[in-house]
């Protein structure tokens, strides 16, 4: 289930010339009769899906995020060169998603991991965000919302996790929701149009998928409840006003860091910080057979 929550720890010995790299920080590394042995380990509870242990020729790249955080990343070191303009790019990330949600960044440490031979897709892995080592190595900044969906996923999804696979939403939701946010800050594209997109995938998919809190195909745990979950976020701006939907995600992700929470909790928060009875709203939006209209 992927509410399953635990500190966890690394042993791996490794022959000389590779590098292992896991979840949260290391912890001591000894080297003896020609191989290396790590232990890593977290400081917080993750989610079990997303613990992540790498072996390989990888070269790590330090850096110092928002109030000193330690920051590590390692790329495949055949593409650790061209890769260090983007990896430069994760304080000012950090920096961003922590306005944008108006909390501090929850772990003890933050990092990328770009491994080869993993195409199509990445992973919010705890403390350690993995990517393509492609990817990373793009030149300029176009794609690089990827990274800013899988950071937010350290917030919702890892720190604040969900109860259930209908609840995915509540994590893919809000990394895509921050994601749009993150491209119109930056003058790629606005809001509105971002969202708009979102609304028509799902008002077209909704019937293969499911809906973004029931779904009823695999791959609509990911592809349905990104941008259903994504709009529905939206839908309650629209509805409550910036200031008021801000408050109901501070106090969300406040409440519930450490644990995993469900849809009802979220509503409860809407309900509590609106001080409107919205349950029948949200739930048009995550239960409902068809998408409701685009909001405003």
């Amino acid at each position: 289930m992927p509410s399953d929550k635990a500190r966890v720890s690394f042993r791996v010995s490794v022959p000389k010339g590779y590098q292992a790299v896991a979840n949260g920080t290391l912890r001591s590394e000894r080297t003896k009769a020609g191989r290396t042995t790590y232990e890593f380990g977290t400081r917080d509870p993750i989610p079990t899906h997303v613990a992540q242990l790498a072996v390989g020729h990888l070269t790590e790249i330090k850096g110092k995020g928002p109030h000193g955080l330690p920051l590590r990343s390692f790329v495949d070191s055949s593409k650790a060169k061209a890769a260090g303009p983007r990896v430069a790019l994760v304080p000012e990330q950090l920096k961003w998603v922590e306005q944008a949600i108006g909390a501090p960044y929850p772990f003890e440490t933050y990092g990328v991991l770009g491994v080869g031979g993993v195409t199509g897709y990445a992973l919010e892995s705890a403390t350690l965000s993995m990517f393509n080592a492609d990817y990373l190595a793009q030149p300029g900044t176009d794609g690089v919302g990827t990274m800013i969906h899988e950071l937010i996923h350290q917030y919702f999804g890892n720190a604040v996790s969900v109860k259930t696979w209908d609840d995915m939403w509540l994590s893919e939701g809000h990394a895509a929701y921050y994601t749009g946010l993150y491209h119109d800050s930056k003058g790629q594209t606005k809001l509105d149009d971002f969202m708009r997109d979102a609304w028509q995938f799902d008002s077209e998919e909704r019937p293969k998928y499911g809906p973004p809190g029931r779904v009823t195909d695999l791959n609509g745990v990911l592809f349905g409840t990104n941008p259903g979950g994504a709009v529905t976020l939206y839908a309650l701006r629209q509805r409550l006003g910036l200031p008021t939907f801000q408050k109901i995600e501070k106090t969300f992700f406040e409440r519930f860091r450490n644990q995993a929470a469900s849809t009802q909790d979220y509503i409860d928060v809407v309900n509590e910080v609106s001080g409107q009875d919205l349950t029948a709203f949200v739930n048009s939006w995550i239960y409902g057979a068809k998408t409701p209209p685009f909001p405003g």
